[in-house]
């Protein structure tokens, strides 16, 4: 079993949108740019490897910023471009090394947590878009549920590819399609067999890879849940039940704001000041109210309301 590694929840960020790149080969000094202590510390996890190089760099010619192609002189025993003069640049190997994600390590410690059965690597079912990871025993499920991992589902010619794909080959019960594509970004998909969930949402610690099984459970399986009446939410707060009604949330900044409205509500101290709820749920942008919020839909005015500046849980 491959143990749990604990990361900064930034670099757990930064390797799910590196599975997100449109290339599978990335140079490290572009994520050395994002944030070069979650670079490497995903390369010290071995969570990210070397894998050659991108020779692309930014030509400086002319004042102006250019990328070339940077090649191979076997003469001069390193890469390099010709400047508009014809002098030689030399390009250091750092500078345009390459790294890629190690899908099999990444997908054995997303479900270290789980009991599973499969290839010990993942099997390619579409060439650097989707794997299937086995099956895994889930609580509720009358069998062990098949495992995929997808990515850039954002992406109209991805989606329509996976799309494709679990049309051709349906699941008997349930199918569990993880990504690394952000859940709002997740269209939504007919065939309600296939589970497609973000990695993310399902997370036991954000500071890790580990999917929790009771969180992964309840995704799937919101029925079998045990509920408080007249209103409850999900570990994840992705899904609300009202009274009998299911309300699911998307947005990672939606979840944080319904997190802090429920803290409060189920402290007792049920208003709070909306300009902080707004703030602390990360919306610094301009957003201030509710409507922009949750634009698009109006289903959350049946329990939470606001007045006076302040806003509150009120099923």
């Amino acid at each position: 079993m491959t143990k749990a590694t604990s990361l900064s929840k930034r670099a757990i960020d930064l390797l799910l949108r590196a599975m997100e790149a449109r290339s599978t080969s990335l140079q490290a000094s572009a994520l050395h740019q994002v944030s070069r202590g979650a670079t490497d510390a995903l390369l010290a996890a071995k969570l990210l490897v070397p894998s050659g190089h991108v020779p692309v760099v930014a030509r400086m010619d002319d004042y102006e910023d250019e990328p070339v192609e940077a090649t191979w002189s076997a003469e001069l025993k390193s890469y390099g471009y010709h400047d508009s003069t014809g002098r030689w640049v030399k390009v250091a190997n750092e500078e345009i090394a390459a790294c890629r994600v190690d899908y099999g390590l990444a997908l054995a410690k997303m479900l270290v947590a789980f009991e599973r059965a499969g290839p010990s690597r993942p099997t390619p079912l579409i060439s650097d878009l989707v794997w299937d990871v086995g099956t895994i025993k889930l609580t509720g499920a009358k069998a062990p549920a098949p495992v995929w991992f997808a990515r850039r589902l954002g992406d109209p010619r991805g989606w329509a590819q996976l799309e494709a794909l679990i049309g051709r080959k349906p699941p008997e019960e349930i199918r569990i399609i993880l990504t690394s594509t952000p859940g709002e970004r997740i269209p939504e998909t007919a065939q309600k067999r296939n589970h497609i969930i973000n990695v993310s949402d399902v997370a036991g610690d954000p500071a890790k890879l580990t999917i929790s099984p009771q969180v992964l459970a309840a995704r799937v399986f919101p029925g079998q849940v045990q509920r408080r009446f007249p209103i409850d939410h999900s570990d994840d707060y992705g899904i609300v039940w009202l009274r009998g009604e299911t309300l699911t949330f998307k947005s990672p900044k939606q979840r944080r704001l319904l997190n802090v409205l429920f803290d409060a509500y189920e402290a007792g101290s049920a208003t709070c000041l909306t300009e902080a709820v707004l703030y602390e749920a990360g919306y610094k942008d301009g957003t201030n109210a509710f409507s922009k919020v949750f634009s698009g839909r109006d289903d959350w005015r049946s329990f939470i309301k606001y007045a006076d500046g302040n806003c509150w849980i009120e099923p």
